[in-house]
């Protein structure tokens, strides 16, 4: 027959007497906590605080005024435990970790400006906190709080001393394991069967190499050269300089072509006295004179917008049915049908030009697809 110890019964009175000890006790040695010698005697107390509450929940004690009595020796303890690592010393020097020294230290380490630094952050015994700047709720004072510490200096910090794994949570999109549905399309053999096989035009050597009258410069030569021979002195409407009323590809590239002569200052662009775009050409006296004015001339290049629907408002607008710079009889790409574009009425004209268009009666709009037959045929 096995004999059973029989557990002692503590009463009330007991157990807060058992408190009250370990109580005293920890005060007792708050002094030690302070010198940094409390971490021993600290598992001590948490063990002992640990049997007194187990003893307490064996006997299912009700009693408020015991719980009570546990919690506040809890708070000693923690109070103590507290004290003892705040004060703990390191290493063989013994030197003591304190958390608000070691902040001063870190915003000294991480401090984009020295001058940002006061009196108070390199004062190590100095522990005030200065509220103006911690508890100023501004977003102003916050984000100049912020913009004081180098954190790419700190991040890099805390990866050389920290053993924490880099975290690739980035990578968390392209790792997803999706399966993918393929859409399987049928191949068809264009060599098999009677159907024709649509193929890119094939690009000769020859039509990559510098072609005399394809050349930009050249280009941008023989339209300066056109527009000397016609130059009468007097400005020329723009418009009327470069579109082909017969080519819309030709009258962009003479856009194009014209840019260039503005840039390079053989052609000036203004604007008359009806708010008309025209150009002139720029004398040697102009460029003598824009010289003297100022030694480093800044040339700048605009580039124009101009789409299908503007060509043709234009071409109907000013009557322009000779091009000035003439026709050059060459192979070019035709727009498909579906691509062509209705006037635009938000399209932007001189307000001379806006006027004029206004002017047009009833019966030039019914003789518009006449004239545009004539000009087919010539």
């Amino acid at each position: 027959m096995l004999a059973t110890q029989r557990v002692r019964k503590y009463s009330k009175q007991e157990q807060i007497e058992d408190y009250e000890k370990l109580r005293q006790r920890i005060k007792n040695h708050f002094n030690d906590a302070m010198k940094g010698n409390g971490l021993a005697m600290l598992v001590g107390y948490i063990d002992e605080i640990s049997d007194l509450y187990t003893r307490v929940q064996t006997q299912k004690v009700k009693d408020t005024k015991v719980h009570l009595e546990d919690s506040e020796v809890f708070k000693e303890v923690s109070d103590f435990a507290a004290l003892s690592i705040r004060n703990h010393n390191f290493g063989d020097l013994e030197v003591s970790l304190d958390e608000r020294g070691f902040f001063k230290c870190l915003q000294r380490y991480s401090v984009t400006d020295e001058s940002f630094l006061t009196n108070e952050d390199l004062d190590m015994d100095n522990y005030q906190e200065d509220e103006e700047d911690y508890d100023d709720g501004s977003s102003t004072s916050q984000e100049h709080n912020f913009n004081k510490t180098n954190w790419l200096k700190l991040g890099i910090l805390y990866h050389q001393v920290s053993k924490k794994a880099i975290l690739v949570d980035f990578l968390n999109g392209p790792l997803k394991a999706e399966k993918r549905k393929v859409t399987r399309t049928r191949n068809i053999d264009d060599t098999k069967g009677k159907s024709t096989s649509t193929t890119a035009r094939q690009v000769q050597a020859s039509d990559i190499s510098g072609n005399e009258e394809q050349n930009t410069a050249n280009m941008v030569k023989s339209v300066y050269r056109v527009y000397i021979e016609k130059d009468d002195g007097q400005g020329v409407n723009l418009f009327k300089f470069f579109i082909n009323p017969y080519s819309f590809g030709q009258s962009v590239e003479n856009l194009f072509y014209t840019s260039f002569l503005i840039k390079d200052g053989r052609l000036k662009l203004y604007t008359d006295k009806n708010g008309i775009p025209c150009i002139e050409r720029v004398t040697s006296q102009e460029i003598r004179q824009a010289q003297e004015e100022n030694h480093k001339i800044m040339s700048t290049h605009n580039i124009a917008t101009f789409n299908y629907a503007a060509w043709r408002k234009y071409v109907e607008l000013y009557d322009i049915h000779d091009a000035f710079l003439g026709h050059r009889n060459e192979p070019e790409d035709q727009m498909p049908p579906e691509d062509i574009i209705e006037d635009d009425e938000d399209e932007v004209i001189p307000a001379v030009a806006a006027r004029r268009r206004s002017e047009v009666s009833e019966e030039e709009e019914e003789e518009e697809e006449e004239s545009i037959t004539d000009i087919e045929s010539e």
